[in-house]
């Protein structure tokens, strides 16, 4: 049974799958949406705590000048930096902590933990330091960033050098009261990333560490005391830099949440759709499909007599497919009934057709003929169970054989019925010993009274004759046949006449045509060279011609191969429209010549099997006799003569109802038959010298010996009756 896949099934499939690329779609857009409005949110806060920096920056004036502590800063670190000729950057170690080590170790009096000591410039410094440092983790703590730093650009390069840095108090595992100013982070940028446009640098990230980092310019004004003129300057930078990472994992967490509540709410839904799918649609399929099997069972078991009465409460298309189902039930159960008698009426009509064919085809002679005068073979394929081609040969005298192929048109019964009706009116009308012409006359007379189907026939009609060596026949409309000799192949190209039963009164001629010893005549119905290929290219008569040359000497039965060999290479399967009817005859030879030059014993199964073949109409018995003669005959003269250039000849021939055989040699002068050489197995015993025993055999199977030597050559002439 095929594999089912359940509607069901695919109701739920179905409804998972749209729940999925629904569910999907919305979880893709909510979080690409969460993300981009968390990341608009984290930058935004990023720009409002820059703006805080700013505003400390410019309106506390006054109160704590906080661009002094940046100067201140500024001016201790600069000169620091430019002196340190090996100076490192945070890229040169593992971590933060190893780079702070490094310049505590570098810059002891920088990193002192007390203040006792300290010059002034060093006491404003860490306080300036101190300052800014606050600012700086405000600023980080308010807006959730990474890091966040005061940087200048140096004068006389690329870099920028820090100033103060939130990550002190992350990463320095000491106090941060002990750690104020690290010289030397420094990071190359461009001219294009150093701005002063205040709002172009929020819309600007600069990538430091990996990591995105947004800033502000921190400009002040100073007014010249003797000019009065006010000049603006950059002091320094405050840069912020930011993960993108934990604003994602919010978004993430979010996610999840949204995808929980979709999937239960989908596999919910899922579930609904499914339930109602079944009580609207399944549960009624399944009705009508146990239905449907029942019906199925009800026709193995031939019991038809009771419709089954599908019914559904619902008012929809589903009862209307109700509906429909007992229609076809009804529509089934006559349907069966009707193929029934017709398969009654036609198995009665194939009995008959059946009956027709054997009728017809018992009525023919057999396939084959095999006597002294010909070797004769036909073959008959119908399109239909029976057909309206026929073939018949039979003996006038025994020197004339009649031989015909003919052709009904039409198929079927009507033609098989006629056809029978012509074949018997033929024969008869031969065996009364008229002319052929006369013959046919009087059939085609017969035929053509009162032939209300207008059916007709082609028919090739030969008498051959073996005195005269010839063959006389009249061709009725019929295909021209061919006579194969070892000269070639002639088309008896005759007159072809009407066919019979069209005309009465029609007057036949006849025709005859030379019909040698060896030559055979194949003729054959028009459903040969008619039958078509797949292009509907005829078979033709050059293919006929073509299969017929050098064919002389080939044996009747390996002929009827060649030819339906290439005709079913060339229909190659198509459908037979037309029967296919041949019928060949070879005038026999009567004898058989065979020449060896050559001392081997491989020419005995070779003379054998060469004479059954051509004098195959003979006995059993006789062919077995002749080739126990052979094999003694022959076997002598290769054993016992001492040449070495031994020539045999074996000449077969009949005469007067008796198969005669010579066998000679060019050996020495030795009659096998003379002095009464014979022995029999009754008088053997060891003191017998050898040989006699073949010459008894001989004896015994043949009729007549005959010993000769004549120029130079042993003759043995051996007689059988036949």
């Amino acid at each position: 049974m095929k594999h089912r896949f359940p509607i069901l099934a695919k109701v739920i499939l179905l409804g998972i799958g749209v729940s999925i690329l629904t569910a999907g779609t919305a979880i893709t857009v909510s979080y690409i949406n969460q993300s981009n409005r968390s990341e608009s949110t984290y930058i935004n806060n990023i720009d409002n705590t820059l703006d805080e920096v700013e505003f400390i920056f410019a309106d506390v004036r006054g109160i704590n000048d906080y661009f002094d502590d940046l100067r201140t800063v500024r001016e201790y670190i600069e000169p620091i930096y430019k002196n340190d000729t090996e100076r490192k950057t945070m890229d040169d170690f593992d971590t933060f902590s190893e780079f702070v080590d490094y310049y505590a170790d570098k810059y002891p009096w920088i990193y002192n933990n007390g203040l006792i000591g300290l010059s002034q410039e060093m006491l404003a410094f860490k306080n300036a330091y101190f300052q800014l440092n606050n600012i700086l983790a405000s600023s980080q703590l308010s807006s959730g960033a990474k890091a966040a730093f005061f940087a200048f650009s140096d004068t006389s390069s690329d870099n920028l050098i820090i100033l103060a840095d939130s990550r002190f108090n992350k990463e320095r595992s000491t106090s941060s009261d002990n750690v104020y100013h690290v010289p030397g982070s420094f990071y190359t940028v461009t001219d294009e990333d150093r701005f002063t446009d205040k709002k172009y640098s929020r819309h600007k990230g600069l990538t430091i560490n990996d990591s995105p980092t947004r800033y502000a310019n921190l400009i002040d004004s100073e007014k010249d005391s003797e000019t009065n003129e006010v000049t603006m300057s950059l002091v320094a930078s405050v840069f912020i830099e930011y993960d993108l990472k934990d604003v994602h994992k919010e978004s993430i967490e979010i996610l999840k949440i949204e995808i929980w509540v979709l999937a239960i709410s989908s596999l919910t839904l899922v579930a609904l759709y499914a339930l109602f799918s079944y009580l609207l649609f399944v549960k009624n399929i399944n009705k009508l499909s146990r239905a449907s099997s029942e019906i199925k069972q009800k026709l193995i078991d031939k019991n038809m007599n009771e419709v089954l009465n599908i019914s559904f409460k619902s008012n929809d298309e589903m009862s209307v497919l109700a509906d429909s189902f007992t229609e076809m039930e009804n529509a089934i159960i006559n349907y069966v009934n009707i193929i029934h008698q017709e398969a009654i009426e036609k198995e009665r009509t194939n009995a008959e057709l059946t009956v027709a064919s054997k009728i017809q085809l018992d009525s023919l002679p057999p396939y084959q003929l095999e006597d002294k005068n010909f070797s004769l073979r036909a073959y008959i394929k119908t399109a239909k169970e029976v057909g309206g081609d026929f073939y018949d040969y039979f003996y006038i005298d025994e020197n004339r054989l009649v031989v015909l192929v003919s052709d009904v048109s039409g198929k079927g019964i009507p033609a098989s019925l006629f056809m029978m009706k012509g074949k018997e009116l033929i024969k008869s009308a031969l065996l009364s010993d008229n002319s052929l012409a006369a013959t046919v006359n009087s059939v085609n007379n017969s035929l053509a009274r009162n032939n209300k189907e207008l059916l007709f026939i082609t028919s090739f009609i030969g008498v051959i004759d073996l005195k005269k060596k010839e063959i006389r026949y009249v061709n009725a409309g019929h295909e021209k046949p061919y006579i194969v000799s070892k000269s070639g192949v002639i088309k008896l190209d005759g007159e072809s006449n009407v066919m019979l039963g069209v005309e009465e009164g029609f007057n036949f001629k006849e025709e005859s045509h030379k019909f040698n010893k060896g030559d055979y005549l194949f003729m054959f119905t028009d459903g040969l060279n008619e039958s078509i290929n797949h292009t509907n290219e005829e078979f033709g008569y050059s293919r006929i011609e073509e299969s017929l040359e050098g064919t002389s000497e080939l044996p009747l039965d390996e002929l009827l191969k060649k030819i339906n060999d290439k005709l079913d290479e060339f229909t190659k399967g198509n459908e037979q429209f037309d029967d296919v009817t041949i019928l060949v005859v070879k005038n026999r030879d009567g004898e058989l010549k065979l020449h060896y030059e050559k001392k081997e014993y491989e020419i005995i199964p070779e003379i054998v099997d060469k004479f059954e073949e051509t004098f195959s109409f003979l006995k059993v018995d006789t062919k077995s006799a002749v080739g126990i003669i052979i094999d003694e005959i022959v076997n002598n003269y290769i054993s016992y003569e001492e040449r070495e250039d031994l020539v045999i000849d074996v000449h077969f021939f009949i005469k007067n109802k008796e198969l005669i055989l010579q066998i000679s040699s060019n050996g020495g002068d030795y009659d096998p038959f003379a002095n009464n050489q014979e022995k029999y197995l009754e008088e053997f015993s060891l003191d017998l010298p050898e040989g006699g025993f073949g010459v008894s055999i001989v004896k015994d199977l043949s009729k007549s010996q005959k010993y000769e030597y004549k120029d130079g050559r042993s003759v043995i002439e051996i007689t059988l009756d036949i």
